[in-house]
């Protein structure tokens, strides 16, 4: 069941070889400032395919863009492969103490180095380190500005909430991220919030026969089927088994439909071709994953954006977002969508954009998740989701319409570089300025400072 989806792109075939884009360049001005603005991040490295990695690479490009920002990276799930991008990027995980985030590494490395102002871009409960490193950085006689953007999928513990108070300038995801914050720590400085965007360059609507011919090419035989798509890792949080569920009850009454989990069939969660045969279900024909894909070997964007475009609806059925990235995707190339009434779905996604399935709206459906630091989280209605499957299915003319307009206000807000990015170029250039402001003579010790000279005529 294709969608309409009118757009001038050329077609993308699963068979063609991607050429690599572009990187990127500066503007031409007509005259550049001798010195540029240095920022340290420590962050996923921009060129790795995480959630992480995709918005460092989304902020830095804006930043980049205005020709006045030096970008040194100490970078997350970078191992020293070559790259793209116009920064310096150091690898963190290769040290002794077998910390795939460097931690102590990088508080070696930053007393070092050089730069204006400090990024921090990762969960709170891993940057523990920074009410020792910013005191610590001070006394050593650096002068800089921080920053810290951050996600919050649960209530979080208040020590998390203090590891990021001692930044300049917070910055949470979204509403309920800062509402959780201050719910914890009171005391928490102002925070900004800045959601993220989507890159409208690389998730964009396909022309309906291009999408009908991939489709067809994709799903083969079951190509004429209802599709379902949960584009998620496979990981605990996002509680794949329960879209299976969901799913199977669905198909009872819809026979002619397919579940596709975009996502390694083994990760950090489950062993997902198990679960699906556990419930009598078929691998092909009842639920599909992709080909050669693993948790380090994903696809290319353009393919990505093409299994947007040939799904009927993309799914979720995770226990929490500190924004999530499937669903705004999905909007881009304005494909429905049915996600969890909790966390940062329900800020962003009102009825005119999209469904949302009840979430631990009874005590029966909250859990606590092992290595999980104990968050309890809110679990999906199964009978709820089922329903609102039902629903769209039999209601697609309306689930078109939503995501109409869900495409409309990503494009008009949401946008990375058009609506995003321009937001932290703000916050970057405020800590700068706040910066030069300090190092800047005080009127009073200039005052003093004359006072204290002998003037010839006063001789």
């Amino acid at each position: 069941m294709a969608k309409n989806k009118a757009n001038k792109r050329k077609n993308t075939d699963p068979k063609k070889v991607f050429k690599p884009k572009k990187v990127f360049k500066s503007p031409p001005t007509k005259s550049q400032p001798e010195k540029k603005i240095k920022v340290l991040a420590y962050c996923d490295t921009p060129s790795c395919a995480t959630g992480f990695g995709t918005v460092s690479r989304n902020i830095f490009e804006g930043l980049y863009r205005t020709g006045r920002y030096d970008i040194d990276v100490l970078g997350i799930n970078y191992w020293g492969n070559p790259h793209p991008f116009p920064y310096r990027i150091w690898p963190t995980g290769t040290n002794s103490q077998n910390d795939p985030y460097g931690r102590k590494k990088i508080c070696k490395m930053m007393p070092q180095m050089e730069y204006d102002l400090l990024f921090f871009l990762q969960d709170t409960f891993i940057m523990d380190f920074l009410p020792e490193l910013i005191p610590h950085l001070r006394s050593g006689g650096k002068k800089f500005k921080s920053i810290c953007y951050y996600p919050i999928d649960g209530e979080p513990k208040e020590k998390w909430i203090k590891n990021i108070s001692v930044v300049d300038f917070p910055v949470a995801y979204c509403e309920f991220g800062k509402k959780m914050s201050e719910k914890v720590y009171p005391d928490v400085p102002e925070l900004a919030v800045i959601p993220h965007g989507v890159n409208t360059r690389e998730y964009y609507p396909h022309p309906e026969a291009d999408v009908k011919a991939f489709r067809e090419k994709y799903f083969g035989p079951q190509a004429h089927k209802f599709v379902f798509t949960n584009l998620n890792r496979n990981q605990q949080r996002k509680d794949i088994p329960r879209t299976i569920v969901a799913f199977k009850e669905f198909q009872k009454q819809v026979p002619d439909s397919i579940l596709y989990l975009h996502m390694a069939k083994k990760d950090q969660g489950w062993n997902l071709p198990s679960v699906v045969e556990s419930h009598g279900l078929n691998i092909k024909e009842n639920v599909i994953f992709p080909e050669n894909f693993g948790p380090n070997q994903g696809y290319p964007v353009e393919i990505v954006n093409m299994v947007y475009n040939i799904s009927d609806c993309v799914v979720s059925s995770c226990l929490g977002e500190g924004f999530g990235l499937s669903w705004i995707e999905a909007m881009a190339a304005k494909t429905p969508i049915l996600v969890p009434d909790n966390t940062a779905f329900t800020e962003f996604i009102p009825e005119d954009r999209g469904y949302l399935i009840k979430s631990g709206d009874n005590p029966s459906l909250c859990t606590v998740l092992g290595h999980d630091n104990e968050v309890i989280r809110p679990l999906v209605n199964v009978d709820d989701m089922v329903e609102k499957m039902l629903y769209i299915h039999n209601n697609y003319e309306e689930a078109k319409k939503k995501a109409e307009n869900a495409y409309r206000w990503v494009n008009m807000s949401m946008d990375w570089q058009r609506s995003i990015a321009p937001q932290w170029v703000k916050i970057f250039d405020k800590a700068y300025d706040e910066l030069q402001k300090e190092l800047a003579p005080k009127p009073k010790e200039e005052q003093e400072e004359k006072g204290t000279t002998i003037d010839a005529e006063e001789i």
